[in-house]
């Protein structure tokens, strides 16, 4: 298949193309779509998926029956056989499994024990907001347990932090498919999805590692923010920012300059590379906190981090220096290094 003939047929069909290397990107024109990053079009097989909608991959001739809304063949062979186009097979893909959905009423059996995350400064209605609780059963036993909700307002994960302190378990437990979490845009108050409506007023939105830094910057009034858990962005994520129209999105990872490795810094500067391949660069900022993490700063501290950031420039000459230093102490793989000189030239 020519990688022409598919590039000739897209550009006839109206779509606009961005060229990312073994791929284009385009808006989703079939549904009247808007968001020029929505598509993902390979070159080599036209075979494509739509980012917003969450679609499989598909072959090229399904995205030319509905772009034109038609099965006529007569029609789709004009941008297909014509040109030269065959239809790729697709390799057999892994059996896809549904996410487990939980019942809303083992929120029922959430006890409101705050005591441990009052202690931390976190306000009260912070942790009602969140729907969150002790368990004092099942595999979350003695956990602080915050549910993670979907976009139908399904649970479909918790995540548990413990209360035992105990050397034989690990201070945070999770269940669900953490690659599909968009945690805490999905949680509903007063029947609205309150910190994704905030998100979309405020314009830009806070990467955190974890339910803690979320908690503390909650506590302070700033809802603009979305937890990774951990150091890695997943793609479920990236389509979701992508959604937003958003004018910055700020990697506030946690501060670990003090330590041996920088884990959170490394961290920051892997998910603004993996960003960079679908956001412009003006829009991505590195700002850690101003000590090791959010729950380290009181309210004046985080609101003056927050005040500061429009200030912040994305510094593009340090930050090319920094990732070339991490590339060549290996910290960064090649094709990640590759992936930010194109993006970011």
């Amino acid at each position: 298949m020519d990688q022409s003939d598919i590039k000739s047929s897209l550009i006839e069909l109206g779509y606009s193309l961005k060229d990312c290397g073994n791929h284009w990107r385009t808006n989703a024109l079939y549904r009247g779509g808007s968001n020029p990053t929505a598509l993902m079009i390979y070159k080599d097989t036209g075979v494509w998926s739509d980012f917003v909608k969450n679609t499989p991959s598909l072959p090229f001739k399904d995205l030319v029956c509905a772009t034109l809304k038609t099965n006529d063949k007569t029609e789709i062979d004009k941008f297909l056989s014509s040109k030269g186009v065959n239809q790729p097979t697709l390799k057999s893909q892994p059996k896809i499994t549904s996410e487990k959905i939980y019942p809303i009423d083992v929120l029922d059996k959430l006890l409101p024990h705050y005591i441990f995350y009052k202690k931390k400064g976190v306000k009260e209605q912070c942790l009602i907001d969140l729907h969150s609780g002790l368990a004092t059963e099942g595999s979350m036993y003695q956990r602080f347990v915050f549910p993670i909700f979907n976009q139908h307002s399904q649970i479909h994960g918790f995540s548990g932090r413990d209360m035992l302190d105990a050397d034989n378990r690990p201070k945070w437990k999770l269940v669900g498919k953490k690659s599909q979490w968009i945690y805490p845009m999905f949680v509903k108050k007063d029947g609205e999805f309150f910190f994704l409506n905030h998100t979309r007023e405020a314009g830009f939105i806070i990467l955190v590692e974890s339910i803690g830094d979320m908690l503390a910057l909650h506590s302070c009034g700033i809802y603009n923010c979305v937890v990774l858990f951990g150091t890695a962005i997943s793609s479920k994520l990236l389509c979701f920012l992508m959604s937003l129209g958003l004018d910055r999105i700020y990697i506030s990872l946690n501060n670990d300059s003090h330590k041996e490795r920088d884990s959170g810094r490394i961290g920051s500067i892997k998910t603004f590379i993996k960003c960079l391949n679908y956001f412009d660069l003006s829009k991505l900022v590195i700002a850690p906190p101003t000590l090791n993490d959010f729950g380290d700063m009181n309210c004046e501290q985080i609101n003056s981090w927050v005040n500061k950031l429009q200030t912040i420039n994305t510094h593009k000459e340090s930050i090319s220096k920094e990732i070339q230093e991490l590339n060549e102490s290996g910290e960064i793989t090649k094709s990640t290094y590759k992936s930010f000189l194109k993006n970011s030239s």
